[in-house]
């Protein structure tokens, strides 16, 4: 086999195990069956079906959301979904390996409910994100009745709980994309966008920061 030969085949190689690694390490989203380690109420009140996430570098998380949701139609300054209630269930999410809310506190590995809020316009939290919606994460043993809504002080007790600190667990909402997607979005945050079913028929598409924190 001459020298030609041999380069050539070892370039298609490498262009070949290129290709292979680019198309594996691609974010990657399936669906899932019920979640366990919950409530009964938890479970009946969410979907049969979940997301899991897996992300390039392993990271994986599964969601179940809400069937359906409430919606609201209401005008709310600013808010992406002001169709949303503060303290309305949304969600379940189970984080394998933990991560980092956005405000780069540690969410250790677990299973927590998600609650809609939105962000208070005070001093303490202006331009803290470009809209006020998020999410708050509570762990599940402590939020184990979905129908229960909460004021905004107790909620925030309630999600304080997941990072063991005086803060709760805030995890931002962006604009979403195509749902069942991840995405990058041009602030650099890894998004996970999903279409909810709502009370009203329809579906409400969210968007989910899953990697990013606000600038210190």
């Amino acid at each position: 086999m001459t020298h030609a030969r041999l380069r050539y085949r070892f370039l298609l190689f490498a262009l070949v195990f290129a290709l292979t690694c680019s198309l594996a390490a691609q974010p990657k989203v399936d669906r899932s069956g019920p979640p366990a380690g919950v409530s009964d109420a938890l479970r009946a009140a969410v979907e049969d079906k979940g997301y899991r996430v897996v992300l390039n570098d392993g990271w994986t998380a599964e969601f179940w959301f809400a069937k359906p949701l409430k919606v609201e139609k209401k005008d709310v300054p600013g808010a992406l979904y002001p169709e949303l209630s503060d303290g309305e269930f949304i969600g379940v999410v189970k984080f394998a390996q933990g991560m980092s809310d956005f405000r780069g506190q540690s969410l250790p590995a677990g299973i927590y409910t998600l609650r809609y809020q939105t962000l208070p316009q005070d001093g303490n939290h202006m331009g803290v994100a470009p809209n006020p919606d998020f999410l708050l994460a509570s762990p599940a043993e402590a939020d184990s009745r979905p129908e229960q809504s909460y004021p905004y002080k107790k909620l925030v007790a309630l999600s304080a709980k997941s990072t063991g600190g005086s803060h709760p667990a805030v995890i931002a909402l962006t604009s979403a994309s195509e749902p069942g997607t991840v995405t990058k979005a041009d602030t650099g945050f890894i998004v996970f966008s999903a279409a909810v079913p709502a009370a009203s028929g329809s579906s409400v598409k969210l968007g989910i920061v899953i990697k990013g924190a606000a600038a210190q």
